[in-house]
Order: structure tokens, then sequence, then C-alpha cells
């Protein structure tokens, strides 16, 4: 890839919260280190077991970050869309994956090579700094939802998810699968189902297709 097309694609790694206060000369320097990925609905950009050293930014389109369990119960860990990323955990350490990112639609990933970024760091402490604390600030954003998952109820989860979900909207299309969301959730799809249907029947959503909701009772939401 020249140098005309690392530019191009270099806005979605500047999307990342780690590299985005960098000065001009910075992102020119981690540019150079960019590579792109074109993905297909489907494809996997890394499968667990695998032993890797890269981290994975979403340019375009999104990418599924799930578990399986030994039942082979599919657990999704989170959805990454444009300026989200993954693989940070064996960035520095080139780790086992011990989860899956496969895409859910057409896609584009910009890659970057933790060896690379590593010899690059060394120059560049700032960017260590602001790496440290984006790892920090992500690692209590986890232990906060996993405390959050624990406390609260199913009923309590869905209306949460779906207030973030619509990011103030009234009427949004779920990005993912209803399968997927309840795995999120911690429930099974037939859980989600009955609950959606419980909003609905309240007056507080209605439903549209496989994936649309209209929020109808905001307050209500809140509320629960």
């Amino acid at each position: 890839m020249n140098n005309k097309d690392k530019s191009h694609y270099a806005n979605c790694l500047f999307k990342v919260p780690i590299f985005r206060h960098l000065n001009e000369k910075e992102k020119a320097g981690i540019t150079e280190l960019i590579n792109v990925r074109k993905l297909k609905k489907g494809n996997a950009i890394y499968n667990a077991g695998e032993k890797s050293s890269f981290l994975y930014i979403v340019h375009q389109g999104s990418v599924k970050v799930s578990r399986y369990n030994e039942d082979g119960m599919e657990q999704v860990v989170r959805v990454l869309n444009s300026g989200d990323f993954a693989g940070e955990k064996s960035l520095f350490t080139s780790t086992i994956a011990d989860d899956y990112a496969i895409s859910l639609e057409d896609s584009m990933v910009c890659v970057l090579d933790g060896n690379q970024l590593k010899q690059h760091m060394m120059d560049k402490p700032e960017i260590s700094i602001q790496i440290i604390s984006e790892l920090t600030n992500r690692l209590s954003d986890t232990e906060n939802k996993l405390e959050k998952h624990n406390l609260t109820s199913v009923e309590k989860r869905i209306a949460t998810s779906i207030i973030e979900l619509s990011n103030g909207r009234k009427y949004f299309i779920l990005p993912i699968s209803k399968l997927d969301w309840a795995s999120m959730l911690g429930t099974t799809s037939e859980t989600l189902s009955r609950r959606l249907r419980d909003f609905k029947d309240k007056g507080i959503i209605e439903l549209s297709g496989q994936r649309g909701i209209k929020i109808i009772n905001f307050n209500k939401l809140e509320e629960i």
C-alpha cells in the first residue's frame, strides 16, 4: 500500500482514543504502520487459539467478538463499529486469542503490527502514556459492565440496552441479530422476545420487522 492509500485510511486509526490527540507529525509516523484488510460478511479477522500481535480497528462495517462455552453456546462479548478496536490484549505480549472476531457485513479493518508499534513507541513516550490510559479505562468499563450485568434483571438490561442503542433516536435498527443481542445481554433469544413483547404491550416500544425498534415512552424505559 502506498503512502497516498495509507493516508486515505488513516482516519480509522485516529478515531481510536489512544491515537486521537496526536499532532500531525505523530500521526504521520503512525500512518506508515497501517495496513488495511477488506472482509466479506462472515470472514474471520482472527480465531480463538491463534497467536497474534496485531491491533485491529474497524474502518467501515461491523465486527462481532464472541466466545464459546464448553457446550458450544456462543456468547457475544461486544460488537465493533467504525472506530472501535480489538486485539489490544495481544498487541504487546503475543498471547493466544481466546475469542473470535467475525465480520457481520462487508467491512474494512485497519491493522497495526504490535512489533512495529512497540518500536515506534520507544521514540514516542507520549503515545505509550495514552495507550496505558485508554487500556485502563477499558478495563474499568469492563468491570463496571460485569457488575451491572450481575446485579440487574434481564428486563433492566434490555431497557438499558435499548436506550444505549437508540443514541437519542426515537427509531433505530438493531445493528446485530436478536440472537447476538440476547447473547450480549446474557439471556436467551426466547426470553428477549418475550420481554420485547411485554414492552410493546405496555406501550413502551413498537417493533418493526426483525430489527426495527421505535421508542414510544422513553421515560418508562428509564424508570425500568
